[in-house]
């Protein structure tokens, strides 16, 4: 009886990721009346069969169904990814330094960064990496752990290089801020990297579109008030852009 009412409850768990596309270890335990550690290991199960992957406080979805393979997101709103992408490069200076994560809005950027010279560039994403791996600037991939949905590295090795670096620019990509003090991602680990980021670079732009503000992460990364500013298009309410700004400057791409 035991056995089953576990594999139930694990059954159970996996239709709220797949729906849900993350889960927190106190909300579960409250809503199957079971302790934190009964759902820890129930995570740690999803984890092992390859439904979930553990983050700090809960999991998410290893689904493709929840989060697509970062190629598959590069043609969503390119048009206004284009915009946002000629906007941010305006703020880089001549033979300057930069910090650009993953994230399909900053592989856009990528795109406009090959026709620079004499950059230096900093990225934890492979695909951007590869992207810029033939233009004339000096191209370092941060090492560390691969994260596959995504094609970025994080975790020590990074925030060690991280440690060690100081850029005068950095764009950080989200997964969106509704209902959240900042922008946010959808791994803990990736969220420690860009407030790594955040500690390394002179100035500091979340770039997002218009889409990103109905969105919720799962973690939020920092403040907007941590930020130099927010990149976006102009295909978004002044009344949502007003709580914004007046934490942080809101620069619009048309």
């Amino acid at each position: 009886m035991k056995k089953s009412l576990t594999a139930d409850r694990r059954n159970q768990i996996a239709r709220i990721l797949v729906q849900e596309g993350s889960i927190k270890v106190g909300e579960l335990a409250k809503r199957f009346g079971v302790s934190t550690e009964t759902i820890r290991k129930d995570i740690i199960w999803l984890d092992k069969e390859g439904i979930a992957e553990k983050e700090h406080g809960g999991a998410v979805s290893k689904s493709e169904l929840v989060e697509r393979i970062i190629d598959d997101k590069v043609d969503i709103n390119s048009k206004e990814k284009g915009k946002i992408a000629r906007k941010a490069i305006e703020l880089i200076p001549q033979n300057g330094a930069v910090i650009i994560d993953a994230g399909s809005t900053n592989i856009a950027i990528a795109k406009e960064l090959n026709l620079f010279k004499d950059l230096t560039i900093f990225t934890n994403s492979l695909s951007i990496a590869n992207l810029l791996s033939q233009s004339d600037n000096d191209v370092y991939l941060i090492g560390g752990k691969l994260r596959p949905s995504s094609k970025a590295t994080i975790g020590g090795w990074t925030d060690l290089i991280l440690d060690n670096i100081h850029a005068d620019v950095a764009f950080l990509g989200s997964d969106g801020f509704n209902g959240l003090p900042g922008p946010s991602a959808v791994s803990y680990s990736e969220a420690d990297f860009k407030k790594k980021v955040i500690e390394s670079a002179t100035n500091v732009y979340t770039v997002a579109d218009s889409s990103k503000f109905d969105n919720t992460g799962l973690f939020a990364y920092s403040d907007w008030s941590d930020l130099t500013g927010l990149i976006t298009d102009d295909g978004i309410s002044d009344d949502k852009l007003e709580k914004i700004r007046n934490k942080t400057d809101v620069l619009i791409a048309s």
